[in-house]
């Protein structure tokens, strides 16, 4: 069944969006959803030129085909350039060091050092349920059964502990950007 040029364009403008929306399912973006329906196309004309025109009874089943195999073809490719560079990796190369590096260890120590010393400048009973909340994932319901208090008291608590936090690290960011210290106290 040979075909004019009239008949395949109408068959893109019919076919394209839907085409481009299976690809994308199939997890390609839509850039890569695009070229793939551009091959698609491409392969159906070059079928319409050689030999094989004569042997295509249905148009739409042999664009869906060729849409499959635009598809493997591309998959493959992928496959094969992840192995090269895969391959060609030494330990030097492309690869970066999946270990932590000696500033980023220091940073968060230091961080988790401001963190424990601003829970510990809390007030007690803050501190406490501070702790039973954020640490132990209790609710408030639960710390007030626990510590004997009304829930309305461990929100209270609570909304005391997150303000002191929060303006001791306000008051921290004060002073690294000013380049002194703002003098706050946590009680």
């Amino acid at each position: 069944m040979a075909t004019d040029s009239g008949t395949i364009a109408a068959l893109y403008a019919d076919e394209r969006h839907r085409l481009e929306r299976r690809f994308m399912r199939r997890g390609a973006s839509a850039h890569v959803a695009a070229d793939l329906v551009q091959e698609t196309f491409i392969r159906l004309l070059r079928s319409q030129a050689g030999e094989k025109a004569a042997e295509i009874h249905d148009l739409r089943a042999y664009l869906y085909r060729a849409a499959e195999s635009a598809e493997a073809d591309m998959r493959r490719a992928e496959i094969r350039a992840l192995r090269v560079i895969v391959r060609g990796a030494g330990p030097d190369e492309t690869v970066a060091d999946p270990g932590p590096q000696v500033e980023e260890g220091m940073i968060r120590d230091e961080s988790s050092r401001e963190i424990s010393d601003a829970i510990a400048g809390l007030p007690p009973r803050a501190r406490e349920v501070l702790f039973l909340h954020k640490f132990e994932n209790l609710s408030y319901a639960e710390i007030a059964e626990k510590l004997g208090i009304s829930r309305n008291t461990v929100m209270v608590h609570m909304v005391r502990a997150l303000g002191l936090l929060r303006g001791r690290f306000a008051a921290g960011k004060e002073k690294t950007a000013s380049g002194r210290d703002s003098g706050r106290k946590l009680d």
